[in-house]
């Protein structure tokens, strides 16, 4: 299994990036890495036009694939929709822009897609997935916004229009300035596994409690 996920992975790894802002649809479902090649001190490390060390990396399923209950129509674009709500969610963000981003996609099947997101989580501890958690959250709706934190992502890169304070007024109990800490932290290679470990259960927590 260890083997079948560096396989997507390196044929992922073997795309050219594209700018996030300009990604043509794409039929199907399938994995992709964002990297960021800004400016802002706070990812000062991973920033590079060469795109080696991912900020997010994701998976793309329908629905009805991941239970199981229908196949993919030939004409879906899961993928390109869940970059395309990535693009839209940095497009809204006040420190953070949409042009400095960059993305690998790859477009597989089903069976392969979840295996190559936990070995590329593992591999490179992306700081979206593992020290700042909820950038790939969706709304909530408006029904729970009120009584839901509102996510570590969020407080740290603020300016989503549905996790505005007026929409969801609770904080997360990760602060901006924490989550800047442990980003500083994890990517000068202060962090230990056990410390990455700890913060994802915490952050788990706090999602499991919304």
């Amino acid at each position: 299994m260890e083997n079948l996920g560096r396989s997507v992975e390196a044929q992922l790894l073997s795309c050219m990036p594209e700018s996030l802002d300009d990604v043509s649809p794409i039929y199907g479902s399938g994995i992709y890495a964002l990297y960021y090649c800004g400016s802002n001190s706070l990812y000062a490390e991973i920033s590079s036009p060469d795109c080696r060390i991912p900020v997010y990396v994701g998976q793309a399923r329908p629905t009805g694939v991941r239970k199981g209950t229908a196949d993919e129509k030939p004409d879906a674009t899961t993928l390109w929709d869940r970059i395309y709500e990535h693009r839209q969610s940095l497009s809204q963000v006040y420190d953070l822009d949409v042009k400095d981003f960059r993305v690998r996609y790859l477009v597989a099947i089903e069976a392969f897609v979840s295996i190559a997101e936990r070995v590329m989580i593992r591999h490179y501890r992306p700081v979206w997935n593992s020290i700042v958690d909820g950038f790939g959250n969706h709304d909530p709706g408006a029904n729970r916004r009120k009584d839901s934190f509102r996510p570590p992502w969020d407080e740290l890169h603020p300016g989503r229009w549905w996790s505005h304070s007026d929409n969801m007024p609770t904080p997360s109990k990760t602060s901006a300035e924490l989550s800047s800490e442990r980003i500083r932290a994890l990517l000068t290679g202060r962090l230990s596994e056990q410390d990455v470990l700890a913060i994802e259960a915490e952050q788990a927590e706090e999602e499991d409690s919304n």
